[in-house]
């Protein structure tokens, strides 16, 4: 499971460092280093897949009836899927089309979650923790 909050930053070409305990999370839990690294509709991030749950991900649309919500969802997160397998230092080469979807810049933000991880511009994350801590602030698990 991904867990945690992570900055790095990305260098001018494009390279940013998996965190280790995300690239360790990789290797014990789904025993391979690969993965891949999209948009999502939701926010203007990029999630980051482990191979399995990348192909669970594409047995969930291919079992999903037709539709205009499913060709959108389609456009977004199929086309612009890119596998990667993290260099010797961990790095991955995201592209300009990533970036530009995401507004990343320089500072990079990591968060785990669950089985997948996301990567935020910095600048945005923390946005979107103000509105996030506004909306789960009455939210209760009932456990």
């Amino acid at each position: 499971m991904f867990q945690g909050e992570f900055s790095n930053n990305m260098d001018d070409k494009g390279r940013v460092s998996i965190p280790a305990a995300f690239r360790d999370t990789l290797k014990s839990c789904h025993a391979e280093a690969s993965i891949v690294i999209t948009r999502t509709p939701h926010s203007r991030c990029l999630v980051a897949y482990p191979m399995r749950e990348w192909k669970r991900l594409q047995q969930k649309i291919a079992a999903t009836p037709p539709s205009e919500a499913l060709r959108a969802y389609k456009r977004i997160v199929i086309s612009s899927a890119q596998e990667f397998l993290p260099d010797r230092q961990g790095r991955v080469l995201l592209s300009a089309a990533l970036r530009d979807y995401a507004l990343l810049d320089r500072a990079v933000q990591f968060l785990g979650a669950g089985e997948t991880f996301e990567i935020w511009d910095k600048g945005s994350w923390d946005k979107q923790l103000e509105a996030d801590l506004a909306l789960a602030q009455n939210f209760e698990l009932g456990l």
